[in-house]
């Protein structure tokens, strides 16, 4: 017998009880998408973090090595100045050329020397 007039002939409390298990099931797996959802959501934060927390890390790590590259970086500078002042204080080319040349004019090899009998003999020979 219809509930209704026109109704079809499914009484109204078997279709409120299919109509209710139905929805009931699709707030069951509403439900679970929900935790599944908020599951990945709190990896993916927990991802975040992590790589946050790495990149913290990374960037200290690099801004430590930039560090050590400037203070190696400034001694290198201070040596290649002292460097610089050294070689300005050594001979240049053409002053040792010039010391070398002083040098073989007075070598005793190039010199010819004379003996002291040698003069005594010159003397004797002028008198």
């Amino acid at each position: 017998m219809p509930v209704f007039k026109g109704s079809s002939d499914i009484p109204m409390p078997n279709e409120l009880i299919r109509r209710s298990n139905e929805n009931t099931r699709r707030i069951r797996i509403l439900e679970e998408l929900a935790r599944t959802l908020e599951n990945k959501l709190y990896t993916l934060e927990e991802r975040i973090l992590k790589n946050q927390d790495d990149i913290k890390k990374r960037f200290e790590e690099m801004e430590n090595a930039l560090k050590d590259l400037n203070i190696r970086l400034m001694k290198i500078e201070n040596e290649n100045e002292k460097i610089k002042k050294s070689l300005e204080r050594t001979v240049k080319k053409p002053e040792l050329e010039e010391i070398s040349h002083y040098a073989e004019l007075m070598s005793p090899f190039n010199m010819n020397f004379v003996t002291k009998k040698e003069v005594e003999k010159m003397i004797k020979e002028s008198k």
